[in-house]
């Protein structure tokens, strides 16, 4: 087929029904410098675009960032390629270990196979759109889900602008990408009420029922507890005071680091009832002076998923309790607060929270009191209005 090159070194063509432009751009794939032959879609062949002089402009107009040199060729290069040689070493560095763990199974799982290949400076809101509409459709994943894989993309693509990857100047293609309203919602976080706390409490038998009790009284995040020191705990100084544990670090399988966030570093108060079952538990333990609060046989950080199957999941589902996970207390703690009335703001801080709408959107699993009361004095209310309703009439009403 006669191809016809553009001034701009490219060749428009017809293919599939489509005007088509055919040119050579040096890249960077792998971190080396390389020749691609690249092919971009100018527009449909029809009335308007009969000719390759229809689309000479649009040609020319696609070549124009080429010819301008406006990009380091190093950094032209797939989302593939980004993502796995400059973001996730990046998170690997800079992230967590829970987080870089995954960040690598959403990128694996979920979006390797259908967008490696597209070119990271030319991908659109529209791609994104697309690609969340098909993994929700192909995995069935939920909202929360979805949620996480597009705050994973927002960052690919706002390090790569930080990094000359990505045209600073465009607006971050994520953002304005819509989760898909037919994802089905994810599951609502569960929360210990005081009375299922209680009974864990006299049914689990040691280490397990202090280990709960912490958990159910300071609510610490998972990694936090099985982080706990001996040399963090600071116990009340007499009886009109409170003793208080200091988070100082997290463990999250084999691997020790900082709290989740710098405001999670802060003393969280220990009640008298837990701080008895802390003493009582610093004895069986020699009257430790250091080390994990909670250790298993070796003087580590005890698994408390091990902890879970071997001394609590059979002891648990005798008792009728049911077993929601270790966060639950976090949030049952939040939602039993708030049903004393404590104030959100309060409960805040005790979780260390960095906004109070954490807290009250996905933390807090009860009707505020404040609201209770109010619709107990509109009941009241309407019970002794001479206007209130006394029965209901079931004989329908004929209007003229």
């Amino acid at each position: 087929m006669k191809r016809r090159k553009t001034n701009q070194s490219g060749y428009i063509m017809r293919h599939r029904g489509w005007w088509v432009l055919r040119y050579r751009e040096r890249v960077g794939v792998g971190g080396e410098m390389k020749t691609v032959q690249r092919a971009r879609r100018l527009a449909p062949i029809d009335a308007t675009h009969k000719t390759r002089a229809s689309v000479r402009q649009l040609a020319q107009d696609a070549m124009e960032p080429l010819n301008k040199n406006a990009a380091s060729p190093l950094t032209v290069t797939t989302l593939g390629d980004f993502c796995e040689r400059v973001y996730l070493p990046f998170v690997q560095e800079h992230k967590r270990p829970s987080t870089q763990r995954g960040y690598k199974q959403m990128w694996n799982e979920y979006l390797k196979s259908r967008c490696a290949a597209s070119w990271l400076r030319e991908i659109k809101t529209c791609n994104i759109q697309s690609w969340l509409e098909e993994i929700a459709k192909e995995h069935g994943l939920s909202k929360t889900t979805l949620c996480h894989i597009k705050h994973f993309l927002s960052g690919i693509f706002r390090y790569a602008a930080q990094q000359d990857y990505f045209d600073s100047g465009r607006a971050n293609p994520v953002q304005l990408a819509a989760i898909p309203a037919s994802a089905p919602r994810g599951s609502e976080g569960s929360a210990y009420s005081l009375e299922e706390i209680s009974l864990m409490l006299r049914v689990l038998p040691e280490p397990a029922a202090t280990i709960v009790a912490t958990a159910a009284y300071t609510g610490l995040r998972r990694g936090e507890l099985r982080g706990l020191v001996w040399e963090a705990y600071t116990p009340a100084a007499d009886e009109d005071s409170l003793g208080c544990v200091f988070v100082t670090r997290s463990v999250w399988r084999s691997f020790i680091g900082e709290p989740k966030t710098q405001k999670s570093k802060a003393p969280v108060p220990v009640i008298p009832q837990l701080a008895d079952r802390l003493a009582a538990h610093r004895s069986t333990c020699g009257n430790s002076t250091a080390g994990p609060i909670f250790a298993n046989t070796l003087g580590k950080p005890l698994a408390l998923d091990w902890l879970y199957q071997t001394q609590m999941k059979d002891v648990l589902r005798r008792a009728g309790v049911t077993w929601t996970g270790w966060h639950a207390f976090r949030r049952g703690l939040a939602s039993n607060l708030n049903r004393l009335g404590v104030d959100d703001s309060i409960i805040q801080g005790i979780l260390r929270h960095s906004t109070v709408s954490v807290t009250q959107n996905h933390y807090i699993k009860t009707a505020r009191p404040d609201t209770i009361a109010a619709m107990r004095k509109l009941s009241d209310a309407l019970l002794c209005s001479p206007c209130a309703p006394t029965e209901v009439s079931k004989t329908p009403q004929v209007v003229n």
